[in-house]
């Protein structure tokens, strides 16, 4: 599954208020609840299953990207968020490089083989610094959208 197969223009922050990684998971939680992708009441569970999951090991996966992901049984369908901080959020990263692509991923119980696939190729195309540089460039989530979907892997 592709990142694209399930990030929608209204889940893109490209100028988030967050300033550390616990208030960018809860900021892209309640984006999600505000779009209906997750139900309301189910947003702080969520919030909690995320900062669970960062807290045992960082998604920071290096090159400035972090992917906070969770399983839960509150979705059917793969959630992603994503957020864009150009000056940088102290994400633990295993490079200890300040995150400036976050991209969270809410994922189905049921769902484990799609869940790792998807961590995968967001992983994959993420790793291409030319795609990072320009994403960081643009300013409007229909630009990031359309640069996502003319990206062809190297």
């Amino acid at each position: 599954m592709s990142l694209l197969d399930s990030l929608k223009k209204n889940n893109i922050l490209v100028k988030p208020a967050a300033k550390n990684r616990w208030d960018m998971i809860e900021e892209m939680v309640e984006l999600a609840a505000k779009n209906k992708d997750i139900p309301a009441e189910d947003a702080g569970a969520i919030k909690n299953a995320l900062i669970e999951r960062e807290k045992s090991m960082s998604t920071g996966i290096g090159n400035g990207v972090a992917i906070p992901h969770c399983s839960t049984t509150k979705v059917s369908e793969i959630t992603t968020i994503m957020a864009l901080s150009p000056k940088g959020i102290n994400f633990e990263a295993i490079d200890n490089e300040p995150v400036k692509i976050i991209i969270l991923l809410i994922v189905p119980k049921d769902k484990l083989t799609q869940h790792i696939k998807t961590l995968a190729n967001i992983a994959k195309m993420m790793s291409d610094v030319r795609l990072r540089e320009e994403i960081l460039s643009l300013k409007t989530a229909d630009a990031i959208l359309k640069t996502l979907k003319n990206y062809t892997l190297p």
